[in-house]
């Protein structure tokens, strides 16, 4: 199975670094690896250099969309709101959200193959890359709401098969994506003003999504220390590890830089192996139709949970974070009988309603 690692954080706090170093300590070890970037304005290949045996690639949104395109099916046209068949795919390569999307089933395509070993997406900044990992949820919520009996025959024979072969796909990589043993993201961040709320927000809204946030990078790029900022994190986010990257003495390029910076990320640990294996969201059973959804909510109090069910969906509002959950067969024909938060777990429970006879 591909393991993926998930790399972000704010703009210019070094994302890119990190995730270059990582996939090149990994390929050192021997491990299969690819760095997927969502970065073109400073390419893979400048931080790397022409000597690192390692397979990278950038999003190109105008090839991939050229690609798919050609390929005659017309998903992508479908996706963007149908009736765009007879348009080219350059009209439409600014379209909001496109990145997310292509880079996704990029993505899905590079698991699929099981060519590597590694997979390390050098992501966007936070608010894209919150948009990168609820596409399929959003996706299948998008498909159920369209190939409902309200809409005409006519546009779902055209269009619902379409949408329901990305669906398939993306459905197959969430999975993948919110699996603790596949998947895990890593924040970067640097000592700057509103580090901890930015870190804490961050850490909140991907456990809401049901991501693993398995570590935290604190970079120092400045000449002036933020004393005591990695030991403030460190007490607020544990069990997360931070890691503290002291201010480099030259711009980390090339891949001796890379190997040096990626000794004081991982010290002699496997660069891939997860620091927290916990799940951010799961369901237990309790007794015979009685379920419990949890969830790891970090920096959440109860007056910003707001919940709400919509037939099989369980709609859940942290602040300004949302997640439609689309609850399992064997729950959604239970009520919800109850929520509760203990500490950073929210418990969502779900049973049979009794009736009085």
């Amino acid at each position: 199975m591909t393991r993926i690692i998930l790399v972000t954080g704010s703009g210019g706090v070094g994302k890119t670094t990190v995730a270059a170093a990582t996939g090149l300590a990994a390929s050192r070890r021997g491990t299969r690896t690819l760095v997927l970037s969502f970065d073109q304005s400073r390419g893979l290949r400048d931080v790397l250099g022409p000597d690192a045996h390692l397979d990278i690639q950038t999003l190109d949104v105008h090839a991939e969309l050229a690609r798919g395109w050609n390929e005659g099916r017309g998903d992508i046209a479908t996706l963007l709101g149908g009736g765009l068949e007879g348009v080219t795919a350059d009209e439409v390569a600014l379209a909001p959200g496109l990145d997310e999307l292509l880079a996704l089933l990029l993505l899905e395509e590079h698991v699929r193959s099981g060519r590597y070993a590694l997979i390390i997406v050098d992501g966007p900044s936070l608010g894209a890359a919150l948009r990168f990992v609820s596409g399929p949820a959003s996706l299948s919520w998008f498909v159920r709401r369209w190939a409902g009996p309200e809409r005409s025959v006519r546009w779902a024979r055209g269009n619902v098969e379409a949408l329901a072969r990305v669906r398939d796909r993306l459905s197959a990589l969430e999975v993948l994506l919110r699996d603790p043993e596949v998947t895990t993201l890593r924040l970067v961040t640097a000592p700057r003003a509103g580090a901890v709320e930015e870190v804490r927000r961050a850490y909140s809204a991907f456990c809401l999504q049901g991501l693993c946030v398995d570590g935290l990078v604190v970079n120092h790029l400045g000449a002036a220390p933020a004393e005591g900022l990695a030991r403030a994190l460190q007490a607020q986010v544990e069990p997360l590890q931070v890691v503290e990257v002291p201010r480099q003495s030259a711009e980390v390029v090339g891949p001796d830089a890379l190997m040096a910076f990626a000794r004081l990320l991982h010290a002699d640990e496997d660069p891939t192996g997860a620091r927290v294996t916990s799940p951010a969201l799961g369901i237990r059973k309790d007794a015979v139709d009685v379920y419990c959804l949890e969830i790891h909510l970090p920096f959440t109090t109860r007056d910003e949970i707001n919940l709400s069910r919509r037939e099989s969906e369980l709609v859940i509002q942290v602040g300004d974070f949302r997640r439609n959950v689309l609850l399992p067969r064997m729950i959604a024909s239970l009520a919800t009988t109850g929520a509760r938060l203990e500490g950073n777990r929210l418990t969502v429970s779900f049973q049979h309603e009794r009736r009085d006879t």
